[in-house]
């Protein structure tokens, strides 16, 4: 299936993305052709702004490689306020001390790998469900 084919999993559509370089830019354009609602962060500031003032967010995607932010810390304070908001994050490997139910997907990702993470996350939110994680790519 076309990456641009598949559409939201949920009207509750709205992503977070926390990155600081080029990835950003594919990655927003990718889900936003495919109907999500992406707010950008350009870094963990940022997103903990957005996902103060956002009381919908559906998703969190983190790649915050190279920047000295510690991801896990991150999504530890995001989830104060969204308790079971999913988060995805991209990398080359898992993160120590990362929450066990956030899946790490490689910065080498196809468009469809994405979609394929983000639609089982998105699926996932809407249904309640905390765990298990999706399938890797």
């Amino acid at each position: 299936m076309s990456p641009l084919a598949r559409g939201p999993s949920s009207k509750g559509n709205r992503i977070v993305i926390c990155d600081y370089n080029a990835l950003l830019l594919s990655v927003t354009g990718l889900l936003r052709m495919s109907g999500y609602c992406v707010f950008q962060a350009y870094d963990a500031q940022a997103a903990r702004e957005l996902c103060r003032e956002l009381p919908d967010i559906g998703l969190l995607v983190l790649n915050t490689t190279g920047t000295g932010t510690d991801s896990p810390s991150l999504v530890r304070d995001i989830r104060r306020k969204h308790p079971n908001l999913p988060v995805l994050h991209i990398g080359a490997s898992a993160l120590e001390g990362m929450p066990a139910d956030v899946p790490t997907i490689a910065e080498s990702f196809t468009a469809d790998q994405l979609l394929l993470a983000v639609d089982a996350l998105m699926a996932r939110e809407t249904a309640g469900v905390t765990s298990p994680s999706p399938p890797g790519p």
